[in-house]
């Protein structure tokens, strides 16, 4: 056996055993074999600092969905999908992306089904905080610079998105359920109905809006790289009544527009 290949054995198993103690001897039998109850007593420090890190990235991440399930939920709920989902990146910003889907399984009262679009809602938050400045090779432009292109050139431009906006179509009103967990929020009369939640990022703070389902179905058009009069197409086809200029000064006062694309 090579010097890499013992090591890169010894690497596995002790990655192993930070994932279950049980694996814990046969670590010891490589490295320590006449002091294999100190080895488990200090993988037994490594183990619970992994699962604290892990714990406290997806709590980051996922404020409100932490206080909806309280810290036993939580902690139970963050190891399982800790196990289930291993990280592969360096950066524990990364580590809760598979959330939204798994706590959909985990969970299996259909009283608290909505736990999955919450999380959905945050994961969109989260990466959103972190996100570019704008679009590569796009310049941001102004009020006046908006104007000069005219409504003309405007409707046959195809826009640029900011890379931290998302539209979210959910099945339960996760926008509302969200506002009720910020500072003077209420708790919705009901939550199982549908939401259109729009994250923004103002001023560096992202946040979240309620759309229409005719807003969500234009700004998803212009982010896919369609016309703004293709756009304005499908909006209208869903709702005749659509407000474009009220929801284009939404879109334009948070910064969710930036500019025109190249192409």
């Amino acid at each position: 056996m090579t010097a890499r290949h013992t090591l890169e054995t010894r690497q596995q198993a002790f990655a192993a055993a930070l994932e279950d103690p049980t694996v814990d001897a046969a670590l010891a039998g490589q490295l320590f074999p006449d002091e294999a109850a100190l080895l488990h007593e200090r993988l037994g420090l490594y183990r619970g600092n992994v699962r604290a890190t892990r714990r406290l990235a997806l709590a980051n991440a996922y404020p409100v969905l932490a206080a909806l399930t309280g810290e036993a939920y939580f902690d139970a709920m963050a190891l399982a999908y800790s196990r289930a989902h291993l990280s592969r990146d360096a950066d524990l910003n990364r580590f809760g992306a598979q959330l939204p889907e798994f706590i959909e399984r985990y969970e299996t009262d259909v009283r608290y089904a909505y736990f999955g679009d919450v999380a959905r809602l945050e994961w969109a938050l989260h990466r959103a905080a972190y996100a570019a400045d704008h679009p590569v090779d796009v310049a941001p432009l102004d009020a006046q610079q908006w104007q000069a292109l005219g409504a003309e050139r405007l409707a046959q431009a195809r826009l640029a998105v900011h890379p931290a906006c998302v539209a979210l179509a959910l099945r339960f009103d996760a926008v509302a359920i969200w506002r009720a967990h910020q500072p003077g929020g209420a708790w919705p009369a009901r939550v199982e109905v549908p939401s259109w939640a729009f994250v923004v990022r103002p001023q560096w703070r992202p946040t979240v809006l309620a759309q229409t389902c005719a807003a969500h179905a234009a700004f998803v058009a212009l982010h896919d790289g369609a016309t703004l009069d293709a756009a304005l197409t499908q909006a209208f086809d869903i709702d005749p009544a659509f407000d474009f200029a009220g929801q284009w000064r939404t879109w334009i006062e948070a910064g969710a527009i930036v500019g025109v694309r190249s192409e």
